[in-house]
């Protein structure tokens, strides 16, 4: 593509590298992940800069990707240069790059023009080809690059984050790329002119708003129904969660109510019920019972825990008031990991004391504060349940403390197996004790955070104790149920917008094809005019040049025919007649020429192959020209390399119907000087290859007028015909005879030095054939019987001289019926039928008389003018035993009867 000024080159330059720069920016108000887009025009504009200036345009796209995809990134500031930053942006630049390489490449080298595509066909391989599946290149280069160096990006969403690169491009190029180059068509030199300009434009410009607009409306759509599912999801995690710390709290009740049934139970007991409850719910870290006494028991209770697990488990932590007794840690299960928690007095804490105190007042499971368990691995957070279990009495009003069932429940175990029960990998949760606001539980690892923008929070009341959870939805889960729904769209959008730019392609194309095919048409029409008049011009000539030609004979014909009449001088009469003869067979051929003309044009003249000797035919030629030549004083030679006689198969009366043409126009046209007949013959197994050449010195031919005079009816010159006689057909007929026969004839002339006509033609062998010289006897053909049928009276008298000349009988009628009359009641040897005639033609009337009249039984001889081969064929399938063309020629005719006699 070339500019009308070379500023315009470079300002249209500078303004697509800005462009991608600015447009890409601007775009990215509609992204819905970082560098994601649902339109990408840029890529329209580094295809349009690839296709205008090719690999020249690569420096300004590189510099323009670059700048685009590191301020995105890293903002204007330099501070984060690095080199995995650098190598980041270069990759994506690489890919942008290739891709519209490629892109330009195929549209400058192949395609052309996006709004002048030569056919139904280059509209789809633009918008299946550069418009769509080229983008690949970049979608995925660009997106490897991010998943390795990209925080927010991963190899697991590659696919995904490729195919929405794709569509945004894919729209970009097919929304981009017509409007581009419209916008630029002005400055174009030797463009051609756009059509439906405004509507192409403005359908581009809509889809590329729509695509946008449609995308950002419906993502923020996703959103709001991302938003609705995350709050209901909240709700069931809630209710889960919920769950879960009733299950506690109900295993708790159970133990309680198993120790309450008991008036006393032995450490057994306590190990069995405790051992079917922990089996049952695994969030149980540990079950003990604390029995409650009060301070002057002491010793007692030390006593029985020396006596359970030996001097080394006492009594420990003392009561915070003076008044409190003492809630002492009897049993445990499981024993192992929690032994050191024999003999701990839970009063001597206060958030336990608290708890106990709540347990007893409102006789039912109260949990105390978050605690870490140290005798684990890792503190473990926990809490404590207390349930308080009375002395049995048979007073309802007063029942006292008999100690309390305690359950160490573990908080990970517990909502991890709540949290399974919901779609909590959806979300960020992090679980608040109120009481300290410290985080106990999360489901996310450090490095993530809940987004305090979007989170929700829950209160929940558990046993006493407040918890606070709060979460939010994750960005990766979000991301792509809100990137899935999107990309559906993305797709659908992109299959619409193929489609419209297909039809608005097509429709450039068929206004551009139909405006094309009216100048088509508008300089065909020019040109059938030219040829027209040139063909006019060339048929006047011919009729001009056939006048004379015909008027040249029949000068001779008329005026030795007067002379005839006037004439008593037997010698006299003789030549007078001769001279007649002659211009009558002149007359003949030129007849005969536009019969082969006829035949050529219409595609049926034949060619009769058999064998014949090619030396006879050179022998033939020979002295046919020889007297010519003398006559006008030139040289005439005959130069072949034939070792003798050579028979050949071929159709030998057109050969030396081309041959005497050549031969003759070399004669005609050379004034001095020689005319030189060369024939060189190549033998082969098969064929023989041979050249004929005949080279005169005569008058020349024009180079620019050497293909003309192979045309029907032209000559090189107006003056030629006027000078040298001719119709111009000579050499029409015999390149096409020489075509047909599978040669071909060619010409080298100079002019004033003369011409080499050249035929170059393979022939099959052929074996020698013995000469058969027809001998018939015409002595005994007076004795015939003859019937005419003839209409012309000039022609009546003709054939009736003809037949009295051989003394024969014959009987004239004029037309067929009196034909078939005559034939019913005379009887005749052999019948001579004009086959045009009035009243019944010839062909009717033997078809009628060969219904009583066979072939053999009376022969009929058609005379006519109707000398076609088809005509021939016709007049042998209606009955005619033969065929006798006019002019008739006594000769012929005597030879003819002679077969009947």
């Amino acid at each position: 593509m070339n500019f009308k000024h070379p500023w315009q080159s470079q300002l249209t330059y500078i303004l697509l590298s800005i462009s991608y720069i600015a447009v890409g920016k601007l775009l990215t108000t509609f992204a819905f992940q970082d560098q994601v887009l649902p339109i990408w025009l840029p890529a329209g504009v580094g295809l349009v800069g690839m296709f205008i200036w090719g690999w020249r345009f690569i420096p300004g796209l590189g510099v323009a990707s670059i700048t685009f995809n590191w301020t995105t990134a890293h903002g204007w500031s330099l501070a984060t240069v690095s080199i995995p930053n650098i190598v980041e942006v270069g990759i994506i630049a690489f890919g942008a790059i290739l891709q519209a390489l490629i892109g330009g490449y195929l549209l400058r080298a192949w395609l052309g023009h996006p709004l002048h595509l030569k056919s139904r066909l280059h509209i789809a391989y633009f918008i299946g080809l550069v418009g769509i599946t080229i983008n690949l290149i970049s979608a995925n280069i660009g997106v490897f690059a991010l998943s390795f160096y990209h925080p927010e990006y991963s190899f697991t969403n590659h696919w995904n984050n490729m195919l929405a690169w794709w569509l945004g491009d894919s729209l970009g190029v097919l929304i981009a790329t017509p409007a581009l180059l419209i916008l630029l068509q002005p400055w174009f030199a030797n463009s051609e002119k756009l059509n439906n300009v405004a509507s192409t434009f403005s359908a581009c410009l809509i889809l590329c708003l729509s695509v946008a607009l449609t995308t950002f409306l419906y993502n923020q759509s996703n959103i709001k129904s991302a938003n609705l599912n995350a709050k209901r999801e909240t709700q069931i995690i809630e209710n889960i969660v919920y769950r879960y710390i009733n299950q506690s709290m109900l295993a708790i009740q159970a133990l309680a109510g198993q120790l309450q049934a008991r008036e006393d139970f032995t450490l057994d007991e306590f190990e069995q019920v405790a051992h079917r409850l922990k089996n049952q719910y695994t969030f149980l870290r540990a079950l003990s019972w604390n029995e409650q006494i009060p301070l002057e028991q002491r010793s007692q209770l030390n006593q029985q825990l020396s006596a359970l697990y030996g001097d080394t488990v006492k009594i420990k932590g003392e009561p915070i008031k003076p008044n409190d007794p003492l809630v002492v840690v009897k049993y445990i299960v499981p024993l192992n990991g929690n032994a050191g928690a024999l003999g701990f007095n839970v009063f001597s804490k206060e958030s336990r004391r608290q708890a106990i105190i709540n347990a007893s007042s409102r006789t039912e499971p109260q949990a105390s504060d978050i605690i870490y368990l140290v005798q684990d691995s890792r503190p473990s957070p926990s809490y404590l349940l207390f349930s308080p279990v009375f002395v049995s009495t048979s007073s309802t009003q007063e029942r006292s403390i008999k100690g309390y069932a305690t359950a160490v429940v573990q908080v990970e175990t517990l909502l991890a197996e709540a949290l399974k029960q919901a779609q909590a990998q959806l979300f960020n949760i992090a679980f608040y004790d109120v009481s300290n606001n410290g985080v106990f539980y999360k489901n996310f690892a450090t490095e993530q955070l809940i987004d305090e923008k979007n989170k929700k929070v829950v209160t929940l009341f558990v046993a006493g104790q407040k918890w606070r959870m709060e979460l939010s939805l994750k960005e990766e889960y979000a991301s792509r149920l809100n990137q899935q729904l999107t990309l559906m769209l993305l797709i659908l959008q992109l299959s619409i917008t193929a489609l419209i730019v297909y039809i608005l392609l097509l429709f450039n194309y068929q206004h551009h094809a139909l405006n094309t095919l009216v100048e088509q048409r508008t300089r065909s029409l020019a040109k059938a005019k030219q040829q027209s008049d040139r063909a006019n011009h060339a048929k006047s000539r011919f009729l001009a040049n056939m006048s004379h030609e015909i008027r040249t004979p029949l000068n001779a014909v008329i005026g030795f025919a007067s002379l005839a009449s006037s004439s008593h001088n037997n010698r006299e009469l003789r030549d007078y007649i001769k001279k007649i003869g002659s211009a009558s067979k002149t007359l003949l051929n030129l007849v005969n020429d536009i019969l082969d003309i006829a035949k050529i044009e219409s595609n049926r003249l034949q060619i009769d192959k058999h064998p014949f000797d090619l030396q006879a035919l050179l022998t033939r030629i020979d002295t046919m020209f020889s007297s010519s030549a003398q006559g006008k004083n030139i040289v005439w030679q005959v130069v072949h390399n034939l070792p003798g006689p050579t028979w050949v198969l071929g159709d030998e009366m057109r050969l030396e119907q081309v041959l005497i043409n050549l031969c003759s126009n070399a004669i005609k046209f050379t004034q001095r000087g020689s005319v030189i007949f060369d024939v060189e013959a190549q033998y082969g197994t098969k064929q023989i290859d041979l050249t004929f050449s005949v080279t005169d010195t005569g008058i020349g031919i024009e180079s620019e007028k050497q293909q003309a005079i192979f045309s029907a009816f032209s000559q090189a010159d107006n003056s030629t015909s006027r000078r040298y006689g001719g119709t111009g057909l000579g050499l029409t007929i015999a390149k096409e005879l020489s075509e047909l026969m599978g040669g071909k004839l060619s010409l080298k002339s100079e002019v004033a030095q003369g011409s080499t006509f050249t035929l170059a033609i393979s022939l099959l062998n052929a074996s020698a054939q013995s000469k058969q010289i027809e001998q018939v006897d015409t002595s005994q053909i007076h004795c015939l019987r003859v019937l005419v049928a003839e209409d012309n009276p000039v022609n009546q008298l003709v054939i009736k001289a003809m037949l009295s000349s051989f003394d024969i009988q014959h009987t004239v009628v004029t037309n067929g019926q009196q034909a078939i009359e005559a034939v019913k009641n005379e009887a005749f040897d052999i019948v001579l039928m004009d086959c045009q005639m009035p009243v019944m033609d010839g062909y009717q009337a033997t078809a009628a008389i060969r219904q009583f009249k066979g072939v053999d039984e009376l022969p009929i001889v058609a005379l006519t003018a109707d000398v076609m081969p088809e005509d021939k064929a016709h007049a042998l399938a209606i009955g005619f035993n033969r065929h006798l063309a006019k002019p008739l020629e006594r000769d012929k005719l005597a030879i003819c009867l002679a077969n009947y006699c």
